[in-house]
């Protein structure tokens, strides 16, 4: 009885050994994980500086926030890279405004920003990377988490991102 248990045993453990001896030999005959091609970045190129007709106001999850957050509808794209592009203005509370032309990866949820607005046109950001979006980062989350992305981590449309704005579908 001892030897049968030890030999039932011994096969129990022996066999993950077995069913990796496929991949160990090189055999192509299952299917595994390909890497895909190299992702590339998209050529940008900045959009109009916003008309105020064009801002459409979104929420953002920070009650302690007095700033009113804005997206142009008008800058809104996705190019062939996936990544959707549009500008954010942020309205602070005494009036002031901050301007940004950004850029979310919904697949990997990274950020870029490509420009800041000053005085009326946009200066572009030469030491721009993509980032991770943060916790401080209450718009970009706001925006990634359902706003630009989809549940799927796809980019929206721009005319489905205006569409959940103004409608919340």
């Amino acid at each position: 009885m001892k030897k049968v248990i030890i030999t039932t045993l011994a096969l129990f453990f022996s066999l993950p050994l077995f069913a990796g001896a496929e991949w160990w030999s090189g055999s192509s005959s299952s299917t595994y994980y390909e890497e895909g091609p190299e992702w590339k970045e998209s050529e940008v190129k900045l959009p109009p500086y916003p008309k105020s007709g064009d801002l459409l106001e979104f929420q953002v999850d920070n009650p302690a926030s007095k700033h009113h957050y804005f997206i142009d509808a008008a800058s809104i794209s996705v190019a062939e890279d996936y990544v959707i592009r549009y500008s954010v203005v942020i309205k602070t509370s005494s009036g002031a405004s901050n301007l940004f032309y950004d850029g979310i990866r919904c697949q990997t949820r990274e950020y870029k920003n490509y420009a800041f607005g000053v005085n009326g046109e946009f200066i572009k950001n030469e030491s721009t990377i993509w980032g991770m979006v943060r916790g401080y980062d209450f718009f970009r989350k706001a925006l990634l988490r359902g706003i630009v992305c989809s549940n799927a981590n796809q980019p929206r449309s721009a005319q489905e991102v205006v569409d959940h704005i103004k409608y919340g579908r």
